[in-house]
């Protein structure tokens, strides 16, 4: 039988300077420049071409990043339904005393929270493992929630 050493790839010191330089860069300009830096040295052989894809990629997603900024997240001060966006980079409210989902027909919503609600239109699905209870609500207990707690409501584009 044989036996397949791999031998461990020695990264060029160019490859491990641009590296560093996207970790710490904080403007579109100065990730810009690296990029062209990226160019520069593979022309002139100081990286491997496999270098200059990993670098190009690394660098293109710190622009990304750096072009489209999270966002703070909502304050939930009073009753009512905040909404967010994760794909455009929204984050969840916070303070929120509910979380709610639509269901699938747009009939009824489902409720995740650690209070325990009851009353017409809402029953109680099942405990989960981090504590909180599921419910299903009507819309029209559903307006009336929202006039009472907080509840955050993601919306996924389509």
């Amino acid at each position: 039988m044989c036996k397949i050493i791999q031998f461990p790839v020695k990264e060029s010191n160019s490859y491990k300077n641009l590296v560093m330089f996207f970790d710490e860069c904080d403007t579109i300009k100065n990730c810009n420049f690296y990029l062209e830096a990226v160019e520069v040295s593979y022309k002139n052989g100081y990286i491997s071409e496999k270098e200059m894809y990993t670098l190009r990629r690394i660098g293109r997603q710190k622009r990304l990043k750096l072009a489209n900024p999270a966002k703070e997240p909502e304050k939930a001060e009073k009753p009512g339904t905040y909404c967010y966006t994760p794909e455009m980079g929204e984050q969840k409210p916070a303070n929120c005393q509910m979380e709610a989902n639509r269901a699938y027909y747009g009939k009824h919503f489902f409720i995740y929270t650690l209070l325990e609600i009851k009353g017409r239109g809402i029953t109680f699905i099942k405990k989960c493992n981090d504590g909180c209870n599921e419910y299903q609500v009507t819309n029209l207990a559903f307006e009336k929630l929202k006039k009472q707690y907080s509840i955050s409501m993601k919306l996924c584009l389509d």
